[in-house]
């Protein structure tokens, strides 16, 4: 029996060696890891990779970490609403602000602006408002803005559409100054901003207040002794005021004026209410118009005819009594004490009228306290508001 045992125990071990051997021989006969790399090149053309696994393998088609989205939006705050008209002033004022997105995106905002109908490009700026002067006139204009940050601009500004419906005159013409009546007429001042040679015509405006309103009539530039000239519509040039008085014109309707280098002399005449501050304008007498008469008589004639007012020579009996003295005085007095002798000898100078105009209404349109005076052309257009 135990023969038997040792028999299998021999014969297990034998067939373990043969298999050994086997394996041993198969291991021989392996190629290396790199002839196995030449081998696959060899039957494919294509160098084979070899790749070591040192952890997790991620997905080649996973994408790459990316920065987020920035947005910026624009709106406008305050200002004209769409569609509004303004006929009162051409300066508009718009205010407006941005949200970003990621709020906690870091950077300043900025913003561009424009206005079609004026503006030919963006312009940028870092203030939150715009405030603009536009032409004189009846246009329509929108209003744009865009935020930027980061050179990221929002890509759908916001918008106004509105218009300016103002006189061409705007800015050119302007109630100055005002007066309510007291011991004297009410009174409106009108000023000009006039290039040298524009001339603007200002009969049939209207001055407008809560008391009412006033036409502006027709005058007379340049009033001629007697006033016989035809009234014309009245023209203001630039450096020129007008001053529109409550009262009655003492010269007749529609004779408002210039004063001049005589009117002086038209003082003496009319009671104008208020009083007219005006020169009056006289030749110098000549040492040779007055050589042939005596010296008295010289003497009398420098020193009394000087301030172009007619000497009084009633109680002086020299004179009274010197015919060719009398004769000069009442003769010179005739041609130059007056206003059509002034007007004759002066009316051609070059500074013959003043610079403003005077202009009667006839009633009075000037509150004692508070009121908004309007200035209108003869379309009905603002050229001026002035409150008080």
């Amino acid at each position: 029996m135990q023969s038997i045992a040792v028999f299998i125990i021999i014969g297990i071990a034998l067939l373990g060696y043969v298999y050994l051997g086997q394996f041993s021989e198969q291991a021989k006969e392996l190629p290396s890891e790199q002839s196995q790399e030449t081998l696959i090149q060899t039957q494919t053309g294509t160098p084979a990779k070899t790749q070591t696994f040192l952890g997790p393998v991620k997905s080649a088609t996973e994408p790459p970490a990316s920065k987020p989205t920035i947005s910026v939006n624009t709106y406008i705050v305050s200002g004209l609403e769409e569609g509004e008209i303004i006929d009162e002033t051409n300066r508009v004022t718009f205010e407006f602000k941005a949200t970003v997105l990621p709020e906690e995106t870091a950077g300043r905002i900025t913003f561009e602006t424009k206005v079609e109908g004026l503006d030919t490009n963006w312009q940028g700026t870092s203030y939150s408002q715009r405030t603009i002067d536009l032409p004189a006139g009846s246009k329509e204009y929108t209003f744009w803005v865009r935020a930027k940050i980061n050179n990221v601009i929002d890509k759908t500004p916001a918008g106004r559409t509105f218009k300016v419906n103002t006189s061409p005159y705007l800015g050119k013409v302007e109630i100055s100054g005002k007066q309510p009546q007291t011991s004297s007429p009410s009174l409106i001042t009108l000023a000009t901003r006039l290039n040298k040679e524009e001339k603007i015509n200002i009969t049939g405006w209207q001055i407008k207040g809560n008391k009412g309103n006033i036409i502006i009539p027709q005058g007379i530039e340049t009033y001629p002794p007697g006033g016989s000239s035809y009234s014309e519509d009245i023209f203001i040039k630039q450096s020129d005021r007008v001053y529109l008085w409550s009262s009655s014109n003492p010269l007749g309707f529609n004779k408002n004026f210039r004063p001049n280098e005589c009117f002086g002399y038209l003082r003496d005449r009319y009671n104008f209410i208020p009083s007219i501050s005006a020169s009056k304008k006289c030749p110098t007498i000549k040492l040779e118009e007055v050589s042939y008469l005596n010296e008295y008589c010289q003497d009398f004639i420098l020193r009394k005819l000087r301030g172009c007012e007619a000497p009084d020579y009633s109680q002086d009996l020299k004179i009274l009594f010197d015919l060719n003295c009398r004769a000069f005085i009442d003769s010179y007095v005739e041609r130059n004490f007056n206003y059509q002798g002034c007007f004759l000898n002066y009316s051609r100078d070059e500074n013959f009228l003043s610079d403003y105009w005077y202009i009667y209404l006839g009633r009075d349109i000037v509150s004692k306290l508070h009121d908004t005076l309007y200035l209108r052309d003869k379309d009905g257009l603002v050229v001026d508001k002035y409150l008080y």
